[in-house]
C-alpha cells in the first residue's frame, strides 16, 4: 500500500482538492480511495505524478508554489487544473509577466488607432451629413457591424461578394468604378488589406474618393495565420500601411502602429539551429488612421515617384536586431 503513495508521491491536499467528490475525505480515506480507485480511473494525486505521466522530464523540476508566486495564474484554482495549466505554458506557452522580454520600445504602438480604439474615434462622425464607405463590410467571422456603431451616418458597405451588410458589390481595386471622386468623409477597412492582391492601387482608389479633410481607418493583420486562401496575399508591419498612404497621396498620418502582442518560437519542425529560439516583437494587428489634406493629381500618379515622400531622409540599418536571434 505505501508503496504505490511513495512511487507517485501522494499528496493529500493536492488530491482532494483536484477533485470534487473527494473534498470531505480524511488523509486515510484518500489514500484508500487512490489506491483502490484512483490508478485505475487515472487521478493524479501529486504534481509528481501528473508530470510523470504528461512531461516525465519536468517531473522533478516543477513547483506549484513557485509559478503561484511569478505567473498570472488564478490562486483559488485547484492543484490539478494549475498543473495543466503548467503543462499547457510549457507546451504553447500562456500569457506571464514574462513575456515583456520578447517585445522592443522601439516598434511604432498606436494610441487611437489601436485594436478596438478606433471604434471611440469614430464617434465623432455619428453625424447625418457624413458619407461613411466600408471596404470590405461583409459579415463573416463578427457579426458586428459597423452602420450599427455609427448609426446616424450615410453609411454604404461594399464587398467583392454578396452578403449580410452589403450594399454594393465591387472590387477594392476599382473603387472609383462604383462611387464619385471626392464622395466620402470617413473611409474603414478591417481585416481586408491583407487579402488585396494589389493593395498600393486600393490605397490609390481610396484617395480618389475621399474628400479633403476626409479620414480613412484602416486595420489589417502584420502577424497572423493565413486564411480564406488562395486570396491571402500581404502582412503590414507598423510601416507598411504608413507607405500605402504617403503625402505623395495627399495622406497625412494621424496615428499607426501595431497592436495585440504575440509570443512566437520555432517549432519542431524548423531547421535544427533555429528550434525553440524565440521570434521577438511580434504583434497580430497593423493600423493606421490618416486625413487627406490635399488633392493629388492621379492623372500623373506615379508610386516610383511617390519613393522619397515613403522613406523621407532614412536609411536602411546596417544591422537588425533579429539576427541576435537566429
Amino acid at each position: 500500500m505505501s508503496r504505490i503513495l511513495k512511487k507517485y508521491r501522494f499528496d493529500f491536499n493536492f488530491y482532494v482538492r483536484s477533485y470534487q467528490d473527494l473534498r470531505n475525505f480524511n488523509a486515510s480515506e484518500a489514500e484508500k480511495h487512490f489506491i483502490e480507485y484512483g490508478v485505475s480511473e487515472n487521478r493524479f494525486c501529486s504534481a509528481y505524478h501528473f508530470f510523470l505521466s504528461n512531461e516525465p522530464r519536468y517531473s522533478e523540476l516543477i513547483s506549484i508554489d513557485e509559478y503561484l508566486d511569478n505567473e498570472n495564474a488564478a490562486k483559488d484554482s485547484s492543484p490539478l487544473q494549475l498543473c495543466e495549466q503548467i503543462l499547457q505554458d510549457l507546451t504553447f506557452g500562456l500569457a506571464s509577466k514574462r513575456d515583456t522580454q520578447f517585445f522592443s520600445a522601439e516598434t511604432q504602438r498606436p494610441g487611437i488607432a489601436g485594436h478596438g480604439r478606433i471604434r471611440e474615434w469614430t464617434r465623432q462622425f455619428n453625424k447625418p451629413n457624413i458619407k461613411v464607405l466600408e471596404v470590405g463590410s461583409r459579415s463573416v467571422a463578427s457579426k458586428a457591424k459597423w452602420k450599427e456603431f455609427i448609426p446616424q451616418v450615410d453609411y454604404t458597405g461594399l464587398d467583392i461578394i454578396e452578403g449580410d451588410n452589403v450594399d454594393v458589390i465591387g472590387d477594392a481595386h476599382c473603387l472609383s468604378d462604383y462611387f464619385d471622386e471626392e464622395s466620402f468623409d470617413l473611409i474603414i477597412s478591417f481585416a481586408v488589406f491583407e487579402h488585396l492582391a494589389m493593395p498600393w492601387l486600393v490605397a490609390e482608389e481610396i484617395s480618389k474618393l475621399l474628400k479633403v479633410d476626409g479620414h480613412l481607418a484602416i486595420e489589417t493583420h502584420f502577424a497572423f495565420s493565413e486564411h480564406e486562401l488562395p486570396w491571402h496575399f500581404f502582412q503590414f508591419n507598423c510601416n507598411g500601411l504608413k507607405s500605402l498612404f504617403n503625402e505623395a497621396l495627399g495622406m497625412q498620418v494621424l496615428d499607426y502602429g501595431l497592436d495585440n502582442p504575440i509570443i512566437g518560437r520555432f517549432a519542431e519542425h524548423s531547421r535544427p539551429h533555429l528550434r525553440n529560439l524565440p521570434v521577438p516583437n511580434l504583434y497580430c494587428h497593423s493600423s493606421i488612421i490618416a486625413k487627406k489634406y490635399k488633392r493629388f493629381d492621379h492623372e500623373f500618379f506615379e508610386w516610383r515617384n511617390a519613393l522619397p515622400e515613403v522613406i523621407g531622409d532614412t536609411m536602411y540599418p546596417k544591422g537588425t536586431g533579429i539576427s541576435k536571434c537566429l
